[in-house]
């Protein structure tokens, strides 16, 4: 009985040791939603969640503090050197594979509002950092429905064009904090790119993009520059995008756009963390995304057996 006591010990120690796995999330990859701190506000959701669940989480603010004393790129391999570095069992590499956005009215007797639904596409590879492979691939989807005046404007504010074909930004001039989006489509598929943005008269301050890839399927790559320089707002003036080949980091085309001196309030409302944020159908559609993700994440950080 005594030995069969310690046997029920050592197994009861080994499945407290799975679940106490250290799992560090990644920044997300954003595919071009045109939202403002994608990278990091979703991955704090994410984390919130995970806290929530009694995991123990590396956050993404620590890996990018990484990558910056390291002068690394934004890539998936920097994110798996940094969870290694940082002693992570388990790291998490989300994206934000899409956000679609439809018009919506909303009768009130005699009174119409306007407004706007969402659905959001997330998906996750749960990476294990010691075996240096793919241990899972989740994908889910979420909507959401926002309050009719924030959410109205946002859907004219978010432009749609930026994969009609060669190298392009959705505008040619932005409002100050006005989040830029801009796009390539790969005439030969797949490689990887990145953008640098800085002022048309200086190389700095600049703006490095995550590195994306391009595939057959999907041959048009998209980024969203939130108008920020780290913490700093760009001054009013005429800009310049570069776009690279990741591969040799050769130059292969160049986009100009101006910034005016007027201040896009309302950008400010797209910006995870921001009150006026927590309403619109874009975070209700990601946050409803999240939740119908985590469940099926939890037993696999937790090496729980599948059902």
């Amino acid at each position: 009985m005594r030995a069969l006591g310690l046997l029920l010990a050592g197994v009861s120690f080994f499945v407290l040791g799975l679940a106490e796995k250290t799992v560090a999330v990644a920044p997300f990859l954003d595919r071009g939603s045109g939202l403002i701190g994608v990278d990091f506000g979703l991955a704090e959701m994410l984390e919130a969640k995970l806290r929530e669940a009694g995991i123990p989480v590396i956050p993404a603010r620590a890996l990018e503090s990484f990558r910056v004393g390291q002068n690394l790129p934004r890539t998936w391999a920097t994110w798996k050197l940094a969870a290694a570095s940082l002693g992570a069992d388990l790291l998490l590499l989300g994206t934000l594979e899409n956000l679609q956005t439809a018009q919506i009215s909303i009768a009130l007797g005699f009174l119409v509002l306007q407004g706007v639904s969402a659905q959001a596409e997330v998906s996750l590879v749960v990476w294990d950092v010691a075996r240096g492979e793919a241990v899972a691939t989740l994908r889910e989807k979420g909507t959401g429905q926002g309050q009719a005046t924030a959410s109205f404007r946002f859907f004219f504010a978010l432009p749609w064009d930026v994969c009609a074909g060669g190298f392009r930004t959705n505008k040619s001039a932005y409002l100050r904090g006005e989040p830029v989006l801009l796009g390539y489509v790969d005439p030969a598929p797949p490689r990887s790119f990145y953008v640098v943005i800085h002022p048309v008269a200086a190389a700095a301050p600049s703006w490095t993009s995550p590195v994306v890839s391009s595939s057959l399927a999907q041959p048009c790559v998209t980024w969203t520059w939130d108008g920020y320089f780290g913490n700093v707002l760009a001054d009013p003036g005429l800009y310049q995008a570069e776009l690279y080949d990741a591969s040799n980091n050769l130059l292969i085309a160049t986009r100009t756009f101006t910034i005016e001196d007027i201040f896009a309030g309302w950008a400010v409302e797209l910006r995870f963390g921001a009150p006026e944020f927590a309403g619109t159908a874009w975070y209700q559609a990601l946050a409803s995304a999240l939740d119908a993700l985590v469940p099926k994440l939890l037993p696999i950080l937790r090496n729980e057996p599948q059902g």
